[in-house]
């Protein structure tokens, strides 16, 4: 019983030395616990067979010895990609969890796109289907991330944003969904925010277009 023992402990250590160099993190096809099969959770902006390509190398390979570095190297070329999860489900099955950075809007510059994230984050523009009525940034923008995390601080209705108008002397444009335009001031605009939260759902000031702020505690409706 003990020979028996010995020899099947022999065995395995054979199998793992025989199919995993740790020098070169090279891999080749395993008897011990194969990859078959990887899954792919939680992205949406990344197609799963481009991943499963990426991967694919994997297949056959022992999932003792999968090393985690080597995959997040090769993910986060994606800038989608935030952070991955790595479960592995024996005996022969690999689950990645993808978390990937979420875009707020899509800006343009010299009539190239980026898609902004609430970091201020750029990542190369292509059609989305989930990010198609994304608002759009026109100018060289600065400090998105400041902007937004101030609009949401004071719940504007982000959804009803058409497009953002960044000008170089500071300040933004907002427009809506209806084309309704308003014009912030270079500073101390939160207060406004909040204030238009109601003034934007009350009928009286339904007919006007453009609510101006930039004069120092004026309103200008047009």
């Amino acid at each position: 019983m003990i020979f028996k023992r010995k020899f099947f402990f022999l065995i395995i250590i054979f199998l793992i030395f025989t199919t995993y160099n740790p020098q070169n993190n090279n891999y080749s096809n395993s008897y011990l616990f194969p990859i078959k099969k990887i899954e792919i959770e939680g992205n949406k902006a990344i197609d799963n067979n481009e991943i499963i390509k990426d991967l694919d190398f994997l297949k056959n390979s022992s999932l003792l010895f999968v090393n985690k570095q080597n995959i997040e190297d090769i993910l986060l070329k994606n800038k989608f990609v935030s952070k991955i999860i790595l479960k592995k489900i024996y005996p022969n099955i690999l689950r990645l969890i993808i978390f990937e950075k979420e875009p707020v809007a899509v800006q343009i510059i010299e009539k190239n796109k980026y898609y902004i994230t609430k970091k201020n984050e750029n990542i190369n523009f292509y059609e989305l289907e989930i990010y198609k009525e994304l608002p759009v940034i026109f100018g060289n923008q600065k400090d998105f991330d400041i902007f937004y995390e101030i609009l949401e601080k004071t719940n504007f209705d982000i959804y009803n944003i058409k497009a953002f108008y960044y000008f170089d002397v500071g300040r933004w444009d907002i427009m809506l969904m209806d084309e309704r335009i308003i014009k912030l001031p270079e500073k101390n605009y939160q207060n406004i925010l909040e204030e238009l939260n109601s003034i934007l759902k009350d009928n009286n000031f339904s007919k006007y277009k453009i609510f101006d702020y930039r004069i120092n505690n004026q309103l200008i409706l047009k």
